[in-house]
């Protein structure tokens, strides 16, 4: 049944479909062309135009947009995709000096040209995450000022996930529609168009100043689910020439080509930090390996595309249906490399060996695994699939397949997490023993678990949206500017933080402590074993990763270069290891930070 949140207003008994058709009426009173919009990741004034032209930004392509043009084209629409994320960059690429004016005229001129040349009755925007909140609504405004008449809808992930305070700081927002779309959008569209009798879902709005919601549900499944999608016009041979897609762009060929394919949806786990759950609904849903397949054989034959990047939250859900993909891209004799960016689960792995055999002979040279803590407590209040027992067998399971680059995922700063718990993430990460970690801080996104228990606690503010992106983990530049934050607050007094690790082991970091043992954690579980490390297979994996950082990635980090030479050192390459050495002699002598920190941590 449809869930009527608010049953009157101003007096008068009108439930939710009443007043859709009041907002319908100062609109297109019916929808036959769709634009679909993909936001630029960043707010553009924020963006390092240096960064951008070493594609240290990601560029996937606008998945959920794409399944949803195929959709409303199987249903008659006329519609097409806009990624103002791939004409931002692309402009960026082509003009090298830009200033942010510069990419606000970018975008807001390539909307209006494809306003004034589309002529759409309806524009869509897909929000994912909430750095992406400003942009969407300065979309939004383009758009009513080109033609308030024009139908506006918001979605994705961010506006699912924080729907009412979407709408109330969105007036330029008709309509959200939450959650996987592809059903209750066509729902939408036929309602506007005149058939009445169409049983409204995840649809919600204001009124009046006032929210309303139209729930009941309703996310694809069986055959709703085999779509191909239809980008429009993008060019996605271009996507990992602007920018990346997926973290192991070090690990593959260098020219290779790649865009994102998502085979399942949803996630097996339930873990409170973690949105899927709110998003997908219970559980896991997948595609056929036909469509999957297909779909990759379309790239590869379309537009040259040899790598790909997994979208899915949960890869290894159903074990004989995975290895029976893993074998038909083998079958099929495609030849492309695929790294599991998201994460995949470590129980999962360890009780099914067969998948990384498999994983591997279809092409996987990356895996991120979500570890988050090496302390089982942690693992249990959070409600993690996979415990410390199988972190211990996973190294060494991974260990045997030296081709895939392994990454684990960490957070430190859980609710009432100590000392003693984060140690324990410490050396169990060094005991796994996987090729790289990256470590976060906790931040907690609306509609989780956790989030709601850190606001019961006074640690969080309800319905107050974290716009800068931290904690996110896809945003690859975070890390370092995380470091340069640091850097330019600290020129500080906590010369002791090394010590952070020796208070008492029952001691809870308080936010200020957590910048620093954020650092502490991140150099004890990556940078500080590599001394020890004299695996010549290790040590190139380190030298190709390393390189990446220090040339690509943070290019003033003297702590990536610092140890890249001593991987060169343990390699034989003395010449190369003496190069990196002067330029970190070099930086040293313009950061007392730095200078700092390199005599806290002993090293020369």
């Amino acid at each position: 049944m449809v869930q009527i949140v608010s049953e009157k207003i101003d007096n008068k008994n009108l439930n939710n479909q009443d007043l859709i058709d009041f907002k319908l009426n100062n609109l297109k009173d019916k929808v036959e062309r769709i634009l679909l919009i993909q936001p630029i990741q960043v707010d553009e004034t924020e963006i390092d135009v240096g960064i951008a032209l070493n594609r240290r930004y990601y560029m996937y392509p606008p998945y959920g947009l794409g399944i949803l043009n195929k959709v409303v084209k199987n249903n008659n629409y006329t519609s097409d995709v806009l990624d103002l994320n791939f004409e931002v960059f692309e402009y960026i690429h082509t003009q090298k000096k830009v200033s942010s004016k510069d990419l606000t005229n970018c975008w807001q001129k390539k909307l209006n040209e494809m306003l004034e040349l589309f002529k759409p009755d309806l524009v869509g925007v897909s929000c994912t995450f909430t750095m992406n909140h400003k942009n969407m609504m300065d979309i939004f405004k383009v758009v009513k000022n080109f033609d308030n008449e024009i139908i506006t809808v918001a979605g994705g992930v961010h506006v699912s996930n924080a729907t009412e305070i979407v709408l109330k700081d969105g007036p330029n927002i008709d309509f959200t529609n939450t959650y996987e779309a592809e059903t209750s959008f066509v729902d939408f569209l036929k309602y506007i168009n005149g058939e009445k009798d169409t049983e409204l879902s995840q649809i919600s709005f204001m009124y009046e100043n006032e929210f309303h919601q139209i729930l009941n549900r309703r996310l694809p499944e069986g055959d709703d689910l085999n779509i191909i999608p239809d980008f429009g016009k993008l060019k996605l041979d271009k996507l990992t020439d602007l920018g990346e897609i997926g973290t192991f762009r070090y690990w593959r060929a260098k020219d290779s080509k790649g865009s994102a394919v998502l085979a399942k949806k949803g996630c097996r786990a339930r873990c409170s930090f973690c949105s899927v759950r709110n998003f997908n609904g219970k559980g896991v849903r997948a595609k056929s390996v036909k469509t999957i397949v297909d779909e990759i054989q379309s790239l590869k034959e379309n537009y040259g595309i040899n790598h790909i990047t997994w979208l899915d939250d949960d890869l290894f859900s159903n074990t004989d249906e995975t290895i029976e993909l893993f074998n038909e891209i083998v079958k099929r004799k495609l030849n492309i490399t695929w790294d599991a960016s998201n994460g995949l689960i470590a129980s999962a792995a360890v009780a099914h060996p067969e998948l990384i055999v498999a994983a591997e002979a279809s092409g996987c040279i990356g895996a991120y695994f979500g570890i988050e803590s090496g302390n089982d407590q942690i693992l249990k209040a959070v409600h993690k699939p996979s415990g410390v027992k199988h972190y211990r067998k996973l190294g060494p399971l991974m260990n045997k397949h030296p081709n895939i680059f392994t990454r684990g995922f960490l957070m430190i700063g859980f609710p009432d997490e100590t000392l003693s718990q984060v140690l324990d993430t410490i050396n169990v990460s060094i005991e796994m023993g996987l090729d790289w970690y990256t470590v976060q801080l906790l931040t907690p996104l609306p509609s989780t678990e956790i989030y709601d228990q850190m606001v019961d606690a006074g640690k969080a503010k309800k319905n107050e949206l974290n716009l800068k992106g931290e904690g996110f983990t896809m945003f690859s530049v975070r890390e370092s500017e995380r470091q340069r934050k640091i850097e330019k607050d600290n020129k500080r007094e906590n010369k002791d933080f090394v010590n952070l690790l020796n208070k008492n082991k029952e001691h809870v970091p308080s936010q200020k402590e957590l910048n620093d043992l954020w650092f502490l954690t991140d150099y004890e579980i990556n940078y500080k074993p590599i001394f020890g490390q004299n695996d010549k297979n290790k040590l190139l994996k380190l030298e190709c990763f390393l390189t990446d950082v220090s040339d690509r990635m943070t290019r003033d980090n003297p702590l990536s270069n610092y140890f890249l030479g001593v991987v060169k050192e343990k390699l034989g390459k003395k010449d190369e290891a003496s190069q990196r050495k002067k330029i970190v002699k070099d930086y040293l002598t313009k950061s007392d930070y730095w200078v700092q920190r390199f005599k806290t941590l002993n090293l020369n």
